[in-house]
């Protein structure tokens, strides 16, 4: 399952747990409340009990509770609980990944993205997060405000998703110096 996926999931299973106050929640009832695969679901609960953010009691009336407090937590920790250390590319990640890392001047723009991946994901708490949802100002900032891109003056907007992609081969074969394009 791809990192998106598992980080939608865990917002449900960490918004379930908010919305229930100091109530014990079952990770099945929040299954399939929010829609979410039980298998999922319980991979994730696992991940957000090694993180610290949730805690588990089972028994007649276990379940799942907060074991956090929503304003102190980023949506970048609820990431490195369920994935590990978050970077855009493994040599950014790890010096160890690449001899030419120092002089290399792809890591260094790696290196960029990745503060720029962590100060967004920094900036988002959860609570903000389970109250505004995407009124919150920094999604609504990365999002546009829900402002449609324009088209720069003489292109050419595609119709479908197959001209899309025929365009996009298009313009990668004209400017690909590293061999044919796939």
């Amino acid at each position: 399952m791809d990192i998106t996926r598992r980080c939608d999931y865990a917002c449900r299973i960490l918004r379930a747990a908010y919305k229930s106050g100091d109530a014990y929640v079952s990770v099945s009832d929040i299954a399939e409340d929010e829609d979410i695969p039980y298998a999922f679901a319980r991979s994730i609960q696992h991940d957000l009990v090694k993180g610290g953010l949730i805690k588990t009691v089972r028994g007649a009336h276990g379940g799942l509770i907060l074991n956090c407090d929503p304003a102190e937590v980023t949506l970048l920790e609820v990431l490195e609980a369920i994935q590990g250390p978050v970077s855009i590319s493994l040599c950014a990640l790890d010096p160890d990944y690449c001899q030419k890392q120092p002089e290399c001047a792809y890591n260094k723009v790696w290196q960029g993205a990745d503060r720029l991946l962590n100060g967004y994901f920094a900036s988002i708490t959860l609570k903000d997060l389970f109250e505004q949802g995407a009124t919150h100002p920094v999604v609504e900032g990365a999002m546009g405000a829900g402002e449609a891109p324009s088209p720069a003056v003489g292109a050419v907007v595609p119709r479908d998703a197959s001209e899309a992609r025929a365009s996009a081969c298009a313009c990668a074969r004209r400017t690909c110096t590293q061999g044919p394009c796939r």
